[in-house]
């Protein structure tokens, strides 16, 4: 068995400027990762409030444009108060149902199905609460398909499309975290 006696002679100099810039990098990485911590509620339920009421005045907009007799050339779309906390109370409750299937390994097909079901259901009963208060803004009573004049299946397509939307902005939004007060996206 031989012995070395052989010593670093470099490991008394200070690292070079490079090596120090690489380790200031990792220690501040280090210190990110800390100090990170996910998108709060408040801010999340206001994206998806306001998501959604952009949502509704485009999607009107466009529907009537192409499927009402007389058109709508002029593009005016129509929203209420009351869809930002209809649409920032669901999608926030998706936001967990995406949760459960994403960490199941659920395909976006599964996803889909239950983000356009739950729309339905989360329609119809926010519209059953707000008709009875005289406040609900939606009557789908002339369209083929509807139940009670609250939801209607002509939408089906909107809402699958608008629930592979929500999808990719779940996503989007679970990658960006606060970092004392400051939004940045997480790595």
């Amino acid at each position: 068995m031989e012995i070395s006696n052989h010593v670093d002679t470099n490991s008394h100099l200070p690292p070079n400027p490079l090596q120090r810039q690489q380790q200031q990098q990792q220690q501040q990485q280090q210190q990110h990762r800390q100090t990170l911590s996910p998108l709060p509620f408040w801010a999340r339920f206001y994206f998806y409030g306001m998501h959604g009421l952009l949502d509704e005045i485009v999607f009107t907009a466009l529907f009537d444009l192409v499927f009402e007799p007389e058109g709508n050339r002029q593009l005016k779309g129509y929203s209420t108060l009351s869809s930002f906390f209809i649409y920032g109370s669901c999608s926030f409750v998706m936001e967990s149902c995406f949760i459960y299937c994403t960490k199941r390994g659920y395909p976006v097909s599964v996803r889909l199905a239950m983000y356009v079901l739950a729309a339905y259901l989360w329609e119809f009963t926010s519209g059953l609460v707000l008709r009875q208060l005289g406040a609900c803004s939606w009557d789908y009573s002339h369209y083929p398909l509807n139940l009670l004049g609250l939801v209607t299946l002509v939408y089906a397509p909107g809402w699958l499309f608008l629930g592979l939307l929500q999808d990719y902005m779940y996503r989007y939004l679970f990658s960006l975290h606060v970092v004392k007060g400051k939004f940045l996206k997480a790595n």
